[in-house]
């Protein structure tokens, strides 16, 4: 359409050629969206949604959450939790860290409970100057899919990388 081979960060087409499912077998071969890093892809998603916060009196602007939790009722919640943990106050550097982890956790095992991951590992460690690095492991039936974030408190709110 532009001339040249367009492009979207992060996002890369493969070329098939084979006849389009459903289509007759004459018909020339069609380009999709790649998708071997879908679980990544995910994993990040839910990271980088803040789930409802669970704070008595957060301002309005605060409380966060996805509107599609209305409708669910399966009892899980759209997002992670790791951001009200880190917002949460602590006294000691460790509980926040550890706070984060749990948070984490529990968030990465929506992936468990949906079938799509036989396990979940999550490593959390304080880097020093208000930074947290988490590593997240997530075992499936065909292998095994890492994501390294690092967090720092910054301007009252966490920003992860």
């Amino acid at each position: 359409m532009c001339g040249v081979e367009c492009a979207i960060p992060g996002l890369e087409y493969e070329n098939i050629d084979e006849p389009y499912p459903d289509q007759p077998p004459d018909s020339i071969g069609y380009r999709t969206i790649k998708t071997e890093e879908w679980l990544q892809g995910l994993i990040l998603n839910i990271l980088n949604t803040r789930a409802r916060t669970d704070m008595r009196c957060p301002t309005p602007a605060a409380t966060y959450g996805h509107w599609s939790e209305s409708y669910r009722d399966d009892g899980l919640y759209i997002g992670s939790t790791m951001w009200n943990a880190a917002e949460k106050p602590h006294i000691r550097i460790a509980d926040s860290v550890k706070a984060i982890a749990v948070a984490v956790r529990s968030d990465m095992g929506k992936l468990t409970a949906m079938g799509l991951a036989q396990s979940v590992e999550v490593e959390a460690t304080y880097r020093g100057n208000n930074s947290v690095a988490i590593e997240v492991t997530v075992i499936t039936s065909t292998g095994r899919s890492r994501i390294n974030l690092s967090g720092s408190f910054v301007s009252e709110t966490w920003v992860w990388h």
